[in-house]
């Protein structure tokens, strides 16, 4: 039932994230430019892991040095080991894509917290089957639940619903 994100998967979102790069304006293009600028501090044309992260923590986005270099890693595709223009446009458009699907399934899961208490319990688990049309017995929702909660404590917490969602796809 819940599987891990497979290399098509990927291959589908690298693909997604091209066109929504294709997509954009030349006003988001310029505005990306200026971004990229203020960021290059040393006028480069590249930036690097600390400029990086003088630019995620100005975007609320605190990073360690080693998310920075995983970050340029993923996305520096000369093997320069600072991130060119191009490379800047792709990983701000994934990083905006991102933010744009972890609120979606925020708003999922406060749906389906229905008594707001941060946790998805077996009743609200079973009124979700319930209105979906499908039928769901006690051990099935149990061994959902199971399968989730990856904290132990038979309910499915924020981190766990999201990991669920996130390899679902």
């Amino acid at each position: 039932m819940f599987k891990s994100a497979s290399s098509n998967a990927k291959a589908d979102s690298h693909h997604y994230i091209d066109d929504l790069v294709n997509a954009l304006t030349p006003e988001q293009i310029a505005e990306l430019k200026l971004a990229f600028d203020t960021f290059d501090v040393d006028k480069n044309g590249s930036i690097d892991a600390d400029e990086l992260g003088h630019a995620m923590k100005s975007l609320g986005k605190e990073m360690s040095e080693a998310d920075l270099a995983e970050l340029i890693k993923n996305v520096d595709e000369d093997g320069s080991g600072e991130i060119e223009f191009d490379e800047f446009v792709e990983m701000m458009v994934a990083q905006m894509h991102d933010s744009d699907e972890e609120a979606e399934i925020e708003r999922m899961f406060e749906v389906f917290d229905r008594d707001a208490n941060g946790f998805i319990a077996m009743g609200e688990l079973r009124f979700i089957f319930m209105k979906l049309g499908e039928h769901v017995s006690d051990a099935e929702l149990e061994q959902i639940v199971q399968l989730a909660d990856k904290d132990g404590d038979g309910r499915l917490g924020w981190n766990d619903f999201y990991d669920v969602m996130i390899n679902a796809k």
